[in-house]
């Protein structure tokens, strides 16, 4: 009975220093789970923490991809993923990183309401799209890409893909759910837009203002909201462009005047084009 008991206490003794030994390792363990998807690769490992150490472990509630040229060709690519916690992950082309960027959940709602609400998503059906584009004779284009939407908003997972969209909204302008799948791609570009250009837009627009006074071009300065598109691509090479209609006169009919701001590598100076501008 005595080695019983001792056995059996010697036996626990062993238990509490195991459970005290695993508690002093849990954290760097539980931490080293939450970095990396193959904790045998530390490579792998310290790429991710670099990258996204916050949002790993976290699925998007809302994905914007592309796959194409040759349409089935290429694997789908995430343009844009957003998270619950409002973080935004943009994904750089060949040779830049990807870029990050920060939602309040105020835009996030707003975000919400316009794709469900707005545009109706969860109601938009890739199959049905496409079968009546067919009946109307769909788009000639054979070499486009497809633009893929995803959203999992609580717990409710939806998927819309529509081959060739800027095609599909040139030879269907009345058809209502190319419409909105436009709309949503519009929003998309603008999010990733303003994720590229970052904490440069002061500096862009200060350029290209001073230059319509220094050319004394007539026309208003440009404004942040007029920003249409802002693309970040390898060795600095950086454009952001500005559009606004011009409202035209009998002799000037209304056309949409342009501002490209360029810089062609990392230590060129910017360019600076206006087209499309008033008589």
């Amino acid at each position: 009975m005595l080695r019983r008991k001792a056995q059996n206490g010697f036996i626990n003794l062993i238990v509490v220093a195991a459970a005290n030994f695993a508690a002093c390792i849990a954290p760097g363990l539980s931490h080293s789970l939450e970095t990396t998807d193959h904790i045998h690769n530390a490579k792998n490992k310290q790429q991710k923490i670099s990258i996204a150490p916050t949002i790993q472990d976290e699925k998007p509630i809302f994905r914007y991809g592309v796959s194409g040229g040759v349409r089935g060709a290429n694997q789908p690519i995430d343009k844009l993923r957003i998270f619950d916690s409002g973080q935004i992950v943009v994904t750089g082309d060949v040779g830049v990183p990807d870029r990050r960027s920060q939602l309040s959940q105020t835009e996030i709602q707003e975000f919400k309401d316009f794709l469900l609400k707005k545009n109706d998503f969860f109601n938009l059906n890739s199959a049905d799209i496409e079968k009546r584009m067919n009946k109307n004779g769909a788009t000639a284009i054979t070499d486009g890409y497809s633009s893929i939407f995803s959203a999992n908003f609580d717990g409710r997972i939806h998927e819309v893909e529509i081959y060739s969209l800027w095609s599909a909204t040139k030879s269907f302008p009345n058809f209502e759910e190319i419409k909105k799948c436009e709309s949503i791609e519009k929003r998309c570009k603008t999010i990733i837009s303003k994720v590229n250009l970052g904490d440069r837009g002061p500096k862009v627009l200060d350029a290209i203002n001073s230059e319509i006074s220094k050319k004394s071009l007539g026309i208003e300065p440009f404004k942040i909201d007029e920003m249409r598109l802002t693309s970040q691509l390898p060795a600095g090479r950086f454009q952001v462009s500005f559009s606004r209609i011009h409202p035209g006169t009998n002799e000037d009919p209304p056309k949409m005047m342009h501002a490209i701001y360029f810089v062609k590598n990392a230590k060129a100076e910017p360019q600076i084009s206006f087209y499309n501008l008033p008589k």
